[in-house]
């Protein structure tokens, strides 16, 4: 028996739920819980490799497929940033590092959102801004909107989903972070890895 999915009358089905989903401007919301938050850090030397995360994020993205344009705005907390060893973790909120008692969030504000809707992606640039210093910045993100039926099933909360993912990296020495006083065991340029779940509906909250 052949897969409901493969079939031409599914595919339709899902192929007109996205083009509802995106018919207008639209605002995603982020945050609903961690498990629609997954953010990756990583630095690699000769030395170390330090792989962190964090699940906590919030923000939202506004998107308008029919003009290809949008807008971004996301947060970050320092102190959720783990790497899995505790005195790392402390070394990195510190005064010396990120300095989380001074400057407590990571954000980033789209200056313009320029999106290619046949692709499913959107050109982003805005302000990154980090340990009280901002430099512009520009990604590339994709997007898919989750069928009605998925979001549904998973118990996801109510309202229309789509997953938003892009890769970027990150230099230190630009936000005024000085990496030579770790020997060596952490790289400049750190990789970035986001996918976050934004929904329709607003975050509650807590």
């Amino acid at each position: 028996m052949k897969s409901l999915l493969r079939t031409p009358l599914a595919v339709a089905a899902v192929l007109a739920g996205s083009a509802a989903l995106f018919a207008e401007e639209t605002m995603y919301h982020f945050g609903h819980s961690e498990k629609f938050v997954n953010i990756q850090f990583q630095s690699d030397t000769e030395l170390e490799t330090i792989v962190g995360t964090t699940n906590k994020a919030s923000g939202s993205v506004s998107m308008d497929l029919e003009k290809g344009e949008g807008f971004v705005s996301i947060s970050v907390p320092v102190l959720t940033m783990t790497t899995g060893i505790e005195m790392r973790d402390e070394h990195m909120r510190s005064a010396n590092w990120l300095d989380a008692a001074n400057f407590p969030e990571i954000t980033f504000r789209s200056t313009k959102v320029k999106i290619d809707r046949e692709k499913g992606t959107a050109q982003v640039t805005g302000d990154f801004s980090m340990h009280g210093k901002t430099k512009e910045v520009t990604v590339t993100a994709t997007f898919k909107a989750i069928p009605k039926e998925a979001s549904e099933k998973a118990k996801f909360p109510a309202g229309d989903w789509v997953r938003f993912t892009t890769e970027f990296e990150v230099k230190l020495s630009d936000f005024g972070v000085d990496v030579a006083k770790a020997g060596g065991k952490v790289s400049d340029t750190w990789k970035i890895r986001m996918t976050l779940f934004g929904c329709t509906s607003r975050v509650e909250a807590k």
